[in-house]
């Protein structure tokens, strides 16, 4: 190895080691940041299931999922949770519609204040009307789905995609 070779090297074992540094850094004010926003123990614990797929299994996974995770939040503890469909995913309230089991689940989920809320967007490029799917009220739509968990994820909600 001669002379220039080993004056390169501190270099980039230099710049390496900054490197490393701002990343951590950059990982820790992101972790602050998380803990700095997180809810207080009075207000209510907000969640969104996000639902793009037609999959019945999927469909009626996340609903016993998002039944367990009624039954098991503390009944002292607040929670408001949404599931937002969008593309395929609007299919769980098509298929509400000739499906017992499923309208029921989803009827029983709404009377425990579960606000299923469908892209709007989806319904235009789809050529559907909010009666061709199961109960759906104008306040249930929003303009666009994708924009609408946005919207969600920065007001505090938590992010699950079944």
């Amino acid at each position: 190895m001669d002379t220039h070779e080993r004056m390169q090297r501190p270099g980039w074992l230099l710049a390496g080691a900054f490197l490393l540094m701002l990343v951590a850094g950059g990982a820790s004010a992101l972790l602050f940041a998380a803990v700095a926003k997180a809810p207080a123990a009075d207000e209510p614990l907000r969640v969104v299931y996000h639902i793009n797929t037609d999959d019945l299994e999927l469909h009626l996974n996340a609903l016993r999922n998002l039944q367990n995770h009624i039954d098991g939040t503390p009944g002292e503890q607040a929670l408001r949770i949404k599931v937002l469909m969008h593309g395929s995913g609007i299919s769980l309230l098509q298929h509400a519609r000739s499906d017992p089991d499923l309208r029921s689940t989803v009827n029983t989920l709404k009377l425990q204040d579960v606000r299923f809320l469908v892209c709007g967007n989806t319904l235009a490029s789809r050529g559907l009307a909010r009666e061709d799917l199961h109960e759906v009220e104008e306040r249930d739509v929003v303009p666009s789905g994708i924009v609408e968990l946005t919207r969600l994820q920065r007001a505090g909600y938590t992010y699950i995609k079944p």
